[in-house]
């Protein structure tokens, strides 16, 4: 028998030494707690409503709070008998444009959105591209107290918006035009950084990892930013032919912070934490933290002036890495299909190193 038994039939017995009112799985309970928060939800944010917010006449007066249940199914364009087993907490499964009719009849923030998908058990959704307005004052002084660890704020495009001093000193932003200012850019194009990170080529194809699923999830080319991100990406490919080749292989990692080595001309080896941590307004602020007492002890001498060591480093980047100089120019392939640049079969090369941690 397909779909539920019911009750008598031996799909529907407890198991030996089990009492009738347990679950029979051990995620059951769980599944059960988030359909009853769901429900809960769902009745709070209807509360909240009233009719004359959704267009409809006030009427007499109301038992409780807020619209009927019926008044918000017909608004959502969905059956009342089915919105009432939802708010009930029963075992269903309403698709994702479903659910994006309740959220926007609901009038659900970005966060409230987000989390009802996940109560119903479903993936969320891109949000519409929000203009990143100036940086919090608070997020600023919290990017200037990182010191001596060099830290620095990238928006949703990975363009850095702002940094500390040590970061400057380590990584060299004033030195570039706005519109270079990227981080996924920088990692290929910036000599100096190349030439001090340890196993640059990890990080480079772990840059490349994670801009393809910011890519993704930022809605592909459906929105302004997806093909904002589409355009880096195929800039890169013109570019660099590493990162062209590396691309092929359409790996895809989630944004999150690793160990990072860099050997510094001046100060020596510097054993570092790439924390990652999301900020308002789609900020995420990037901070290097020392992972040893030594480095420690190197880092509040980042910005001490007389760095004489770093044109001889530039002069040896062809040697380090066999690339003459940072390229400058934007990839012509930048100019048409922008997703060409992303979605090509993948190319028969060697597979990429092992990750590490």
């Amino acid at each position: 028998m397909t779909g539920t038994q019911r009750h008598g039939q031996r799909g529907d017995e407890p198991q030996h030494g089990q009492r009738r009112d347990e679950p029979r799985h051990g995620d059951e309970h769980q599944h059960q707690q988030r359909r009853t928060a769901l429900a809960n939800f769902l009745r709070s944010r209807r509360a909240r409503l009233s009719p004359q917010d959704v267009g409809l006449p006030a009427g007499g007066r109301r038992r409780t709070p807020g619209l009927r249940r019926e008044e918000l199914a017909v608004l959502a364009g969905v059956g009342v008998t089915w919105y009432t087993w939802l708010e009930q907490g029963r075992e269903i499964n309403p698709s994702p444009e479903v659910l994006a009719a309740l959220a926007g009849t609901l009038r659900l923030d970005p966060a409230e959105t987000d989390y009802f998908f996940r109560l119903a058990g479903s993936q969320p959704g891109p949000h519409p591209d929000r203009p990143v307005r100036g940086i919090p004052a608070a997020l600023n002084r919290l990017l200037a107290a990182q010191a001596p660890s060099p830290a620095y704020l990238l928006d949703a495009d990975w363009d850095v918006r702002a940094w500390n001093p040590q970061a400057e000193a380590l990584l060299n932003f004033s030195q570039y035009d706005p519109v270079d200012r990227n981080m996924a850019w920088l990692v290929f194009a910036n000599p100096l950084s190349r030439a001090r990170t340890v196993d640059w080529e990890y990080h480079a194809r772990r840059t490349l990892a994670q801009l393809r699923a910011s890519y993704a999830e930022r809605g592909g080319a459906e929105t302004p930013g997806g093909r904002q991100l589409a355009a880096l990406i195929a800039r890169l490919r013109g570019a660099f032919p590493e990162a062209d080749a590396w691309l092929d292989e359409h790996e895809v990692q989630e944004r999150a912070g690793t160990a990072k080595d860099l050997l510094h001309e001046r100060l020596g080896p510097l054993c570092l934490d790439q924390i990652v941590l999301r900020a308002p307004e789609d900020l995420q602020l990037v901070i290097l933290q020392a992972r040893d007492e030594a480095t420690a002890a190197r880092l509040p001498h980042l910005t001490d002036s007389g760095d004489e060591q770093v044109v001889a480093v530039s002069s040896t980047f062809a040697q380090i890495t066999g690339v003459r100089e940072a390229p400058g120019v934007r990839s012509p392939r930048g100019d048409g299909d922008d997703r060409s640049a992303l979605d090509r079969p993948p190319a028969r090369r060697g597979r990429p190193p092992a990750r590490r941690g």
